[in-house]
This record gives structure tokens, sequence and C-alpha cells, in this order.
């Protein structure tokens, strides 16, 4: 068994076609075949360091999670090769590829299935330019090719070695990095966006914020991550794509709008906060996605500080209505009031006074999240009391913002049903 064709026909094993459901069986067989792979090419005296390069690549695409074909078993044989060549390649243990590297897998296994489609002419190439970088010239971006479809362990190559790259090297090889999670996040298919949001997250967190807003890459990925705040409702990845669009869109937001009396920085987060509530009336009754969209107001909160009040009446009807649903009913519905309620407390940080014109929406929320964790059906629940204490705090609040409306509100609410809300009376005294 010579080692070329061994790893380039395990790259062949994941190829997508048109029709039939592909099959992964027998990866992991041929994963333990690679000591024998080496052993035949006189103990790797006779591989090149190209061939040592490429099938990096391939063995890489095998060892990321999130991928069909990598299963737990898949991706520890993967790690085991991986290891062996990096050793070959004089990295040792190093946990950073060299540029060198990083380029030749990404040249050889990741651009051929994002680039140009034959007989493109290069005026017909999409450009832009690193401005104020240090790096000159201008940067061809791959064509729409989407060969990348039927290879998808292309993505699964680019994101192991994008996060092996160090920062400083980052400039040197943005030609080939800049365009795939453009590629992937402006894609129609929510799996392939997903990726893109992935990668753009592996970007921001090597790369140099100041570099990135500098040179207008932050820019353009930005508009392309704008694109992803928008539910889809396809099961399972509606609420991961709402989730990691936004955290990528408020990274983004912090590195390119750095003074708040800059007026593009209230109106770029105003429209962030705009997206949040367009979305709310979409999610319905999806809970993972309801609860990635609350995850979004704290950090708009910090952001605008009392600006947030331009959307705060929305956004109380967000948090309240979510706080209504039954929290007994399941452990997902639990973990969406604890974000409601540190929402919540976010809010009221930031404007107390204009929050206490919803006061009786809010108290009525609380009122009924905090019935429902003394349900019989609650008992079990491993995070009811950590819910209970955030309603008491939001509850507190409130009191020290408004003592007498809330106090009004909660003796009625005792009056009412007293063994239920024993403890928020309790409250009163002390701090009213």
């Amino acid at each position: 068994m010579e080692y070329e064709p061994y790893y380039t026909s395990l790259w062949d094993r994941v190829q997508r076609p048109n029709e039939s459901e592909q099959s992964y069986d027998g990866i992991n067989a041929k994963l333990l075949q690679f000591s024998a792979a080496i052993g035949s090419s006189n103990n790797a005296k006779g591989i090149s360091q190209e061939q040592w390069i490429d099938s990096l690549a391939v063995a890489a695409s095998y060892a990321v999670s999130g991928f069909e074909w990598a299963s737990p078993e898949t991706r520890t044989l993967a790690d085991r090769w991986i290891a062996e060549i990096l050793l070959h390649l004089g990295l040792g243990a190093s946990d950073k590829l060299t540029p060198e590297i990083f380029q030749a897998m990404c040249t050889n296994r990741v651009k051929p299935y994002f680039g140009s489609r034959s007989g493109a002419s290069q005026s017909s190439q999409q450009s832009y330019v690193l401005m104020n970088s240090g790096v000159g010239g201008t940067k061809s971006l791959f064509s729409d090719t989407d060969r990348w479809r039927k290879r998808p362990q292309c993505i699964a190559t680019f994101t192991w070695a994008l996060r092996r790259i160090e920062d400083k090297d980052i400039a040197g090889s943005i030609s080939l990095i800049l365009p795939v999670i453009l590629a992937l996040a402006e894609d129609y298919d929510i799996q392939a966006k997903i990726w893109g949001l992935r990668t753009a997250q592996i970007l921001l967190d090597i790369g140099d914020a100041e570099f990135l807003r500098k040179s207008g890459i932050a820019g353009v990925m930005e508009k392309s991550t704008r694109d992803c705040l928008v539910f889809r409702s396809e099961p399972g990845f509606g609420a991961e794509l709402l989730r990691r669009g936004f955290e990528c869109a408020i990274r983004l937001a912090r590195i390119m709008y750095l003074q708040r009396d800059d007026a593009r920085y209230t109106t770029h987060w105003w429209m962030l906060t705009e997206k949040v509530v367009a979305n709310s009336m979409y999610v319905s009754d999806n809970i993972a996605a309801n609860a990635a969209l609350c995850e979004q107001i704290a950090p708009m909160c910090e952001a605008l500080g009392p600006a947030i009040a331009r959307y705060l009446r929305p956004l109380i009807g967000v948090l309240a209505r979510n706080l209504q649903s039954p929290i007994y009913l399941s452990p997902l519905i639990c973990q969406l009031h604890l974000v409601a309620m540190k929402q919540l407390e976010a809010l009221i940080l930031a404007c107390p006074q204009r929050t206490l014109l919803y006061s009786a929406e809010v108290i009525g929320a609380l009122a009924i999240s905090w019935s429902g964790t003394l349900h019989k059906q609650s008992s079990g629940m491993s995070d009811i009391a950590q819910a209970q204490e955030l309603a008491l705090s939001v509850l507190r609040q409130l009191i020290q913002t408004a003592p007498e409306d809330v106090c009004t509100a909660v003796t009625r609410l005792h009056g009412a049903r007293p063994d239920t809300f024993a403890k928020w009376k309790e409250m009163l005294p002390a701090i009213a």
C-alpha cells in the first residue's frame, strides 16, 4: 500500500453524491491502515514534505466534530494520524501551523472547491482590498462555484487548519481565509451558513481586533453576518443559526464601533435590537430559538445603556411572553425562564425608571413563572431553585427602584394566594 493512494482514497471516501445516501461504513478500518501505508513507503523515508502536508489536510477532515462522517472513534483515529504527521513535519506536539503549511493545506484541499470555475475570466472575479493593513494589492475572491457541496470535507479541513493559525500570520493568508467564510455565510443552505459563522468566530477569536477593523475585514464580515440574523424553521438548525449569527454580529459591532458618541454606534446597535424584536414574531413556540433570541438582550443593554429604552416595550413583551410558558413542563423551558430573567435584570439596570412604566407586565410574568416553580411537577428539576432566586432578584431590583408601586402589587398577589407569594411578602419590610 503506497501512501499517496492511501490518503487520496480516504479523501474520496467522503464524497456527497447527487443521488443515493452516502455510507461512511469502513472509514475507521481504513484509518487504521495508516501504519501499513507508511510502512510500505520504506518507513516513511520515501514520503515527501508535500505528501505529508497533503495527508495532514486529509486527516484533518476526519478530526472535526459536527460532520456526519466524524464519529468520536473516527476523530480519535484521525488525531493519532495527525500526531504522527506533525512529528514528520517537525512540529512535534505544537498546536500551531506554520503559515506555509496552512497555505499549502488550503491551496491543495480547500481552494479548489471554492475556486474559479473553468473558463472564468480574471475580470469577472470579485475582489476586495485590505485597507491600511500594510498588505498591499487587491486580493481576488474565489468565484461562486459550489463544488464544496459535493466535497464537504474541505470545510472540515479549513476549520481544523484555521483553528491552528497564529494571529501574526492572518494577514498573509487572508486571501485563502475570507473567501471561504463569506461563501459559506452567504449561502442559501442553513448548515453552510452555520459553518460560515463557526469559522467566522474562529477568525474573530484569533485575529487582532485593530487589524480586522482597519483592514476592512470586519466590515465585509458584518455585511455577510447580517443576512444570518433571520430565523429559519429547519428542525435543529434554526436556533443555532440565530445564536451564532447574533454572537458574530455583536462581536463585529464591538470591533467596528468604539465610540458611543458616534451616531453610527447607536444606529448599528439599534439595528441589531430591531432584529431581535422582528425575529421574536416568527420563532413561535420554538424553545431553543426563543432562548437564543432572549440571550441577545443583555449585550444590547450593555452596548446601548439608557438608549435601549427605544425598544423597551417590545423587549419586555418578548421576555414576559416567554416567562408565561409553564416552567414545570421541561428542563428546556426552565432554562428559557432563566435566560429571560437575566435579561430582565439587564434591562432594569440599563434604564430603571423607564422599566417601571411596564412594572405591572413584568410583575405579572414573574408571578406566573414563580407559581410554576412551586408546581408539583417542578420538584425534580435541578434548576428550579435558581429560577426562584432569579425571580426574587428581579423583584428586588423593582422594589429598590419604586418601592410603593411594587409593594402594592406584591401585597395584592399575596392577598389572593398567600401560600404562593409568602416569600415575596417577606421581602417587602426589609427593602421597602
